[in-house]
This record gives C-alpha cells, structure tokens and sequence, in this order.
C-alpha cells in the first residue's frame, strides 16, 4: 500500500512538472499521455484492453486537465493566518472565534507537521497552503438595533466555520499551487471511480430485483400467489389473476439495462462512458466562486441595506452540482505560530 503511494506520489509530480504559462493555449503531449494513464489506473485498468480507449479518453482528460489548471491558478495569492492577523484580517476573525481556538486548529494541521517532518533539508519560515472550512448558518435569537430602539430577540443568522483543514502544504506559494493540482486532479479521478462503483451496486441491486420478481411469477404461475390454501381457493377469481405479462415486462426492462455483462461489473463500453463523461464535465464536480457576506464583530449576519456597523468579506467557495461547498483560502502561516502537535501519550498519562 505504502508503494503504490510513492508511486502515485511520484507520478503526479512529473504530471505538472512543467509550468503551466509554458503552455497557455495548448498542453503538454506528455502531460496527456501521462493524466490518461492515471486515470486507467485509478479508475478501471481493464479498459486498457479496449484499442482507442487512449483515443476516446483524450479530450475529457484534456478538459479536465486545463480547468484544474486555471481553477488554481485562479486562486487569489495567499495570505497571513496569524494571531496578529486576527485582529487585522476580518475573515481571519469570521474563520476562528479566538486566539486560542486558532492555535489549537493549528495544532490539530497533521498534514503540515508530517510534511515539516519528512523534510530533508532545514524548514520554511512559512508553510504554504489552502485552508479549507466547512461554512455553516443558524437562526438564532439576539439584540438588535431597530432605529434607535434596542430589540431583544430578534431573530438572525450567525455564520461559523468549522472542519479546518490545511491542504497542500509547501515552503512556497508556486509549490502549494503545484501540490493543490495534484490533488484536484485525483479529485476529478476519483469521482469517475465513484460512479462507477455507484454503478456497479445499481446493478447489484437491479440483479436483486429481477430474482425477486422471477420468484413471484414462479409463485403466480404455480397458483399460489403468496396466499397459501386461500390462494388455491380463490385462483379463479377475477380479482386475484395474476399480471403475468406485466411482471415479465418488468423482467425484461431489468434485463435489458444489465446487458451481457456479469451482474459485478460493468461493460468495457459503460465503464469508459461513464469515466469520459465524468472527466468531460470537471466544473460540475471542481469549481469555485466568490461569496460576499457582511458580518458583524459576534459573526450574525448583517443585511447590505442595512446601515448597522459590519465587515463586509469576500470569501472564496469550490462547490459542486452534487451540492457540496467549502469556503477556502489560500494562506501562509508562519513556522513560529506552529504550536507542537498533540502528544496523545502524554494527555493520556495526565488523566490516568
């Protein structure tokens, strides 16, 4: 497990070894041939058994390819999170509820104490990265201004953010931005390898479907019709003939979508539709857009025609067309701020 790791570790790094302004209008040959065989590999290596399957995943991939490219770049150029920047930075203050609560986020970043652990020469002053929070809203009631009149529970919306996470980390912001394609390439990667697991259980169940209804027009046929003795009774009745024809249309329909292939797994064919198609269309699984929200020094937010006193943040948000989002930001955090990660040993110790 460790190998194939290193070696999808490794197979990345060549992947967008070349900067990406070398090649503004057209990629890189290699950079093709290479995204294509990682995805055969993370996705469904029997299609390397179909002749033009390089053919017929060239274009996907290369769509894939370029809005990964322009989706980071797009990013805009990282910040400071700090304490300092606490007090200075709005959304610094919108994403943590205090000092403390930013350094124990901090502390909590194993992604960036592994990757200041492994490294072999002495380590940044800054660590590069994406932060990545989760943007929650609730109602809740509290004091608000109406004219000059202060009303107690009014009804408003406080935004918080929570499941920090600190992606990419690297000694510059070029290498964060190298590291974060990487990722939002396998991304796209293994969204194909999640439909066509999703797939391959759709046909699980449908299997399961046809074997229930073939044992129910065997019961029909046989005169029982799940009724028992009653049943035998009551065969001839107008009300209880069986639909013969409509439970073997139903058998057939299900047939039909589960085609020739074993009931496990799919068609070469399917397969390589349903990864082509999912890397064909990137934005609707990878993109990102900006957010304008006004929020007050306790985090409710404040409507834009209101002329109550608050900071008005532009935060950025990858979302998908599945409904997924997370608000994200493009940081620097200085070495210095890094408090030691937990030691669960010794927290254990102390309360036994």
């Amino acid at each position: 497990m460790k190998e194939d790791r290193q070696a999808m570790l490794q197979f990345l790094s060549s992947l967008f070894a070349q900067p990406v302004e070398e090649h503004p209008d057209v990629l890189d040959e290699a950079l093709i041939e290479k995204a294509i065989d990682r995805v055969v590999l993370g996705t469904d290596r029997r299609l390397q058994a179909l002749r033009d399957y390089r053919k017929r995943l060239r274009q996907p991939v290369e769509q894939a390819l370029s809005h990964v490219l322009a989706l980071v770049d797009a990013l805009p150029a990282a910040v400071a999170i700090s304490p300092q920047a606490f007090g200075e930075d709005p959304r610094i203050r919108a994403f943590f509820v205090s000092t403390d609560h930013l350094s124990e986020v901090f502390r909590g970043f194993n992604g960036v104490h592994d990757y200041l652990a492994e490294l072999d020469g002495p380590p940044p002053e800054e660590i590069f990265g994406l932060l990545t929070m989760i943007r929650g809203e609730r109602n809740v009631f509290a004091m608000a201004l109406d004219g000059e009149t202060l009303r107690r529970d009014v009804l408003q919306v406080a935004v918080n953010f929570s499941k920090h996470r600190y992606l990419g980390p690297a000694g510059s912001e070029p290498g964060s931005r190298l590291e974060l394609k990487k990722r939002a390439f396998d991304f796209l990667i293994a969204k194909s390898l999640n439909r066509l697991s999703g797939k391959r259980r759709k046909r699980g169940e449908l299997d399961r479907q046809r074997r229930l209804l073939r044992q129910k027009l065997d019961a029909m046929r046989a005169g029982r019709w799940g009724l028992g003795e009653l049943g035998d009774r009551l065969k001839d009745a107008e009300s209880l003939r069986p639909d013969f024809a409509a439970l073997e249309a139903q058998i057939e329909t299900i047939e039909a979508e589960l085609g020739q292939s074993p009931v496990g797994n799919l068609g070469l064919e399917e397969s390589l539709a349903c990864v082509a198609d999912t890397l064909g269309r990137p934005a609707d699984w990878l993109a990102w857009r900006q957010v304008c929200l006004r929020l007050d020094y306790r985090g409710i937010k404040v409507p834009h025609a209101s002329a109550a006193p608050a900071n008005e943040i532009v935060l950025a948000e990858l979302f998908s067309s599945t409904g997924e989002q997370m608000t994200v930001l493009l940081g620097r955090i200085a070495r210095k701020d890094l408090p030691e990660p937990a030691d669960f040993w010794k927290t254990a110790k102390r309360y036994l």
